[in-house]
């Protein structure tokens, strides 16, 4: 329990760096596995992704119930910009980055940092084929 806790701490430590370009911004999406220990793929994000992330946090009804700690399946880092306001029972804050954990044996489930200080799990409620095509990568085996 220990070591998957520090494992998803970690991941989430690589995934808050930031990139500056030409002091011009680009958000991308990263998709971290966990068995590599690395970044597989990064796509810059579009409007198509924005909203379809942006569509499905604004829905997010309850917290999730497993342990989000995972070693297998994929990360995906989503950098929301503008940032999204959500307001639902378990979340009320403004979203800058969504976190997508897709285990391979598990349900997936949102990280979300509330306040940049607390981390709250939530259910997935999106379609994962549909973020796959939109990524051009196949998340689920």
């Amino acid at each position: 329990m220990f070591k998957k806790l520090l494992i998803v701490l970690f991941i989430l430590f690589i995934f808050t760096s930031t990139n500056h370009v030409n002091a011009e911004d680009f958000n991308y999406v990263e998709i971290f596995a966990p068995k590599q220990d690395k970044v597989v793929k990064v796509v810059q994000s579009n409007p198509q992704i924005q909203n379809m992330i942006t569509n499905w946090i604004v829905n997010i009804d309850g917290l999730y119930k497993n342990d989000p700690a995972t070693d297998d399946g994929y990360v995906v880092k989503i950098p929301l910009n503008p940032a999204v306001k959500v307001n639902c029972e378990y979340l009320n804050t403004s979203v800058r980055e969504v976190y997508i954990l897709i285990p391979e044996n598990e349900a997936p489930c949102y990280l979300i940092f509330e306040n940049e200080n607390r981390l709250l799990s939530l259910p997935f409620n999106g379609d994962i084929d549909m973020l796959s095509k939109a990524l051009d990568f196949k998340l689920k085996k």
